[in-house]
């Protein structure tokens, strides 16, 4: 009992010292000139006990416009006074809010901030973090566009970074370097990383020396969450399993992912050909060595869909990596690995990527193959071991996937088949590096099944002689990473799926080739929907619109 009255008579009092602590901030005033002479009396005199009041103040008050106005006109009257022992003064100062006040006293900040960085340059990284910190305030998502209050708001912080750029161009390395610090954190909310990387591109646009470091650092923080949207997929997927669960629950960073990914591509479609040369450069840079993203590497489809220019670069670069014909050696393996992966699944999947190209890079990739095998038959070293041959057997499976995928393009006519024939394509299987016993068993299957039907070759017999052998072995980890197969998150979509192929079943005909046009077409009359992949139900590389569930709310 004494207890229970002992809370009372606490909670009594807090909320008493709460209503003081109120009354005092509404009668909390600067009087004209009075911050002007605390930081004289501080600079003169020594008198500590003012300007540590002052601080404390701007910490715990919210400003009013008069008081806004007393501090910054008397701010900037002290202004050369401020050196780097003013450093939390400073801070506070530009922390107060000020994008969403009157014009007058916006100025009166961009005044005041201005004459600080060019009277002391050490400020401006402290200066920079406070103006960046003002992009990742919360709000509500927005569809569209953000609303214009918030673009307003956001347009003053804008106006005050470019105009420091201009007064003092060296300050871009700092800016950026900044920007990069303040980035949200991937898990923080769908709102603030979205706004923030809405910035981040807005910036861009005044500032073009850095577009491409600014296109790098957002690229960055796309694939951290890429990589564990997929994580998180997978560990869904255990527990699914494990638990029999039913349902799924929202995913805050997929959701962030698929928001972020569609401001990336609005971004591409505003700036068209110089964006697309960055993304290209950031590709080969950030995407390229990175493995198992499942979402990221669009950006690249959507690149080379509509910039011809793009297709030529990307494709070629990524043949010369997976081949090690860049005269700078081999390179990394996983880096070979990685970029076959990418132009197979780019000709694969790529709905403007012409037959043409196809064509051409699986001579390329047969001939590179061929070479390669004559060359092991030289030597005392032929083995299937893919320490030592491993790009041969990505580029083979490249080769396998390309042909079981574009069925019904390669073997639609006399002509196609007979560029077919001319791959050699038995001899790639019955050689003693014996590509299809690393191959992906989806892979395996598929181009055993198409080419046995076409009668191009026959790889049954070495099938189970491989399967025989890794049975009474040990059991071979396949990579099943295929960085093109469909793409599931709902927004971003909506603008992707029209570039990309299903995949055909080469017993099937008719279907449209463009992808998941019924998936469209369902997004825009149901009212409830999520994607998600089902292992039991899709074959990594060949999975179609057919094996994403519409699981819950848009």
């Amino acid at each position: 009992m004494a207890l229970t009255a002992q809370k009372s008579v606490a909670s009594l009092m807090q909320k008493a010292l709460n209503r003081q602590a109120a009354i005092t901030r509404l009668k909390f005033k600067f009087t004209e000139k009075q911050v002007e002479k605390i930081i004289l009396s501080y600079v003169t005199d020594g008198l500590n006990g003012p300007y540590h009041e002052l601080l404390k103040a701007l910490k715990e008050y919210e400003l009013n416009d008069e008081n806004y106005r007393i501090l910054f006109e008397d701010s900037l009257s002290c202004v050369v006074l401020f050196n780097r022992d003013f450093s939390q003064f400073v801070e506070l100062v530009c922390s107060v809010e000020w994008a969403n006040r009157s014009p007058e006293l916006v100025e009166q900040f961009s005044k005041f901030v201005l004459s600080l960085v060019t009277a002391h340059t050490y400020h401006c990284p402290r200066v920079m973090t406070c103006l960046l910190r003002c992009f990742k305030v919360d709000g509500e998502n927005w569809e569209d566009s953000p609303d214009d209050e918030i673009v307003a708001r956001w347009s003053n912080i804008h106006t005050i970074i470019a105009q420091i750029v201009a007064i003092m161009p060296m300050t871009s390395d700092i800016l950026m370097q900044t920007a990069i610090e303040q980035f949200p954190y991937y898990k923080a909310g769908c709102y603030v990383n979205r706004s923030y990387i809405y910035n981040l591109i807005w910036m861009s646009k005044y500032i073009p020396l850095l577009k491409e470091q600014i296109v790098a650092a957002i690229v960055n923080r796309l694939v951290e969450m890429d990589v564990n949207v997929v994580d998180s997929n997978k560990k869904k997927a255990k527990e699914k399993e494990l638990f029999e669960m039913e349902g799924d629950e929202p995913d805050v960073v997929s959701d962030t992912l698929d928001y972020c990914m569609l401001e990336m591509l609005r971004w591409l479609e505003d700036e068209r050909d110089p964006a697309m040369v960055i993304l290209c450069n950031v590709f080969e840079r950030i995407i390229l060595p990175t493995h198992g993203t499942r979402h990221v590497q669009f950006l690249l489809l959507y690149t080379i869909s509509i910039s011809q220019q793009c297709a030529d670069r990307v494709l070629n670069n990524l043949w010369i990596i997976a081949a090690g014909l860049h005269g700078l050696g081999p390179g990394a393996l996983s880096t070979r690995k990685t970029a076959a992966s990418h132009l197979a699944g780019l000709l694969a999947r790529c709905v403007r990527v012409p037959n043409s190209r196809l064509i051409h890079y699986l001579k390329a990739m047969a001939e590179w193959c061929h070479s390669y095998i004559t060359a092991m038959q030289e030597s005392t070293t032929a083995s299937d071991n893919t320490k030592y041959h491993g790009a041969f057997h990505f580029i083979c499976h490249a080769i396998f996937y390309l042909v079981a995928f574009k069925n019904h393009h390669l073997f639609m006519s006399k002509e196609s088949l007979l560029f077919v024939e001319s791959l050699n394509l038995p001899r790639l299987v019955t050689c003693a590096l014996n590509p299809l016993k690393t191959c992906p068993p989806q892979v395996v299957h598929a181009f055993s099944s198409v080419t046995r039907s076409h009668q191009v070759v026959y790889c049954q017999s070495i099938i189970e002689k491989n399967t025989r052998q890794t049975l009474s072995t040990v059991r071979l980890q396949y990579d099943e990473w295929f960085p093109y197969d469909p793409y599931t998150l709902p927004r971003s979509g909506k603008i992707i799926w029209p570039l990309c192929i299903e995949y055909k079943d080469f017993l099937k005909e008719g279907d449209d080739e463009s992808q998941y046009s019924k998936m469209s077409k369902k997004m825009e009359d149901d009212d409830y929907l999520m994607m998600a992949t089902s292992p039991k139900l899709s074959r990594p590389g060949f999975r179609t619109s057919e094996s994403v569930f519409i699981l819950s709310r848009k």
